[in-house]
């Protein structure tokens, strides 16, 4: 049976799935007035700390404490949605401890794979912190001069997954040459994008 006429078709949002997932908690949160940015903060401390455990060697516990880094990523815009306290510093706070938290897991890595002479794994190490970076730069200044630019395959909540996931597997490499992959397909994707908006 199709859509009656003039309804838009729905398309499926893993990120609006994942929010509606989260609203409880983030209510609760909001509710006992836990400040957005505290989130913000805790998230990135947590990350500095799976970056530590990373450079350690312990790959599957630095995986799990990732993934709560990454809960916490999430939150903090949540909460700041559900307790209107949404504000300009917020969203620059989030945006620059994001990127740090990411450098920090990836020289983790990198300090891990080299130390253990592994120069080749630490290089695609190096190749996917390089595009992962990239992926939100090109969307920054793209939104910088005033075009939207939420397009591409993998980007960051998806990369934390990724490498979360790979890492409680034992599978860390792996995960990092997947991460490398999509992030290069995403800078390219928004590279292209971009091109398209400004063509004349």
């Amino acid at each position: 049976m199709g859509l009656p006429h003039g309804e838009p078709r729905r398309s499926f949002s893993y990120k609006e799935t994942f929010r509606q997932l989260i609203r409880p908690l983030a209510r609760v949160l909001s509710a006992i007035r836990v400040r957005p940015d505290a989130l913000t903060v805790a998230g990135w401390v947590l990350s500095l700390g799976a970056a530590t455990l990373f450079a350690l060697g312990y790959t599957k516990t630095a995986g799990a404490v990732m993934l709560f880094a990454g809960l916490f990523d999430a939150l903090d815009g949540a909460v700041a949605r559900e307790s209107n306290r949404m504000s300009s510093f917020g969203a620059f706070l989030d945006s620059t401890l994001d990127r740090l938290s990411e450098s920090a897991i990836f020289v983790g890595i990198v300090f891990f794979y080299a130390s253990s002479s592994m120069p080749y794994e630490a290089l695609l190490v190096g190749v996917a912190m390089t595009f992962s970076l990239m992926t939100s730069y090109t969307r920054a200044r793209a939104e910088g001069l005033g075009f939207e630019c939420e397009v591409g395959l993998l980007e960051r909540a998806g990369r934390v997954v990724i490498l979360s996931l790979f890492s409680l597997t034992g599978f860390l490499i792996a995960g990092v040459g997947l991460v490398a992959v999509g992030a290069l397909v995403t800078t390219a994707q928004r590279i292209l994008h971009v091109r398209r908006l400004t063509k004349t």
